[in-house]
């Protein structure tokens, strides 16, 4: 019933207008997007036909004998259009293990898109996973989301730091210069965790090139000069702060209490969610209490980015 093929470059034009199109594809599953990494990860994304026409996508790499979905993605589970039903999507994952099966694989690494990115109900898919594979929670990860339509109080604490970074002179405003913003970014991330931004400066420009409307760079700023920001992405129902950081000025005149006060307000006007993004480490078995308390005072409440597992 089903024909499960392998993604080609030839077909990134179908592949981009199906994620356009359907119930729960963001702009991360364009092929514009996720080929920009292209060179670290064997891409193994799968494309399935039914009657000769595109009924899912499964953005996926290979990792030896794993598949996953997707190493260089927030998330990648199925993405389907809105026929999809139930018992076709139970079939969609019969025809994708057998071949995965027949592609080598032994196990699967599934990242399904969490329901808040959702623009129609779409977990079909993990009721499928869990009735043809047996599949089980490998990892859980919590993010912190505001909801438009019911928006908590923020702690005083971040009321207060708002109003200190405008009495400051603290102005807030969107960005096309990367750089000090990345500057800043680089330098929390090597003094926190040891570690570097996901995405180099020139690859974040060259994204921002592609997908203008949906990537901007909001930065708190004292005498022209930046002392916060965040990157968001936005989708057609979340904005999502995918980077987050102030340096040590601005952290003394609360200038990211500030810009979140702007931000928010802003984002809740035109989409449903405005999300944090995730407090946790180790695959979600450590709970980084000082972050979330930051995100929560903002309003922000849990919801899960679960991975899943199952062995073919």
């Amino acid at each position: 019933m089903f024909e499960v093929r392998r993604f080609t470059p030839a077909a990134a034009g179908e592949w981009n207008l199906f994620v356009e199109a359907s119930k729960n594809g963001t702009f991360l599953f364009d092929r514009r997007f996720m080929d920009y990494h292209a060179d670290r990860f064997s891409d193994h994304s799968l494309m399935v036909y039914r009657r000769g026409k595109l009924y899912a996508l499964l953005p996926a790499n290979a990792d030896g004998s794993t598949l996953v979905s997707h190493q260089g993605l927030t998330y990648g589970g199925l993405v389907t259009g809105s026929r999809a039903t139930a018992a076709d999507v139970v079939g969609v994952i019969h025809a994708v293990n057998a071949c995965l099966r027949a592609d080598g694989f032994a196990r699967v690494v599934y990242k399904p898109v969490p329901w808040i990115y959702h623009r129609q109900p779409a977990e079909e898919d993990l009721y499928a996973i869990f009735e043809v594979c047996g599949a089980r929670l490998a990892a859980r990860s919590l993010s912190s989301t505001v909801s438009a339509d019911c928006r908590n109080p923020w702690y005083r604490i971040r009321e207060s730091g708002a109003r200190k970074a405008r009495q400051a002179g603290v102005a807030i405003g969107e960005s096309t210069d990367f750089d000090p913003f990345w500057q800043i970014l680089a330098d929390n991330l090597r003094q926190r965790y040891g570690i570097k931004p996901v995405h180099t400066v020139d690859e974040i420009r060259l994204l921002k090139q592609r997908f203008p409307e949906h990537i901007r760079l909001i930065t708190a700023t004292v005498d022209n000069t930046t002392v916060a920001g965040t990157v968001l992405f936005l989708t057609h129902r979340v904005v999502h702060a995918q980077y987050i950081a102030a340096s040590s000025q601005g952290k003394q005149l609360h200038a990211l209490d500030l810009l979140f006060d702007v931000v928010i307000d802003e984002a809740l006007s035109t989409h449903q969610y405005f999300d944090f993004g995730i407090s946790t480490e180790e695959h979600g078995t450590y709970l980084n209490e000082q972050l979330i308390y930051q995100k929560e005072g903002f309003g922000g409440r849990g919801i899960c980015y679960d991975w899943y597992e199952w062995n073919l």
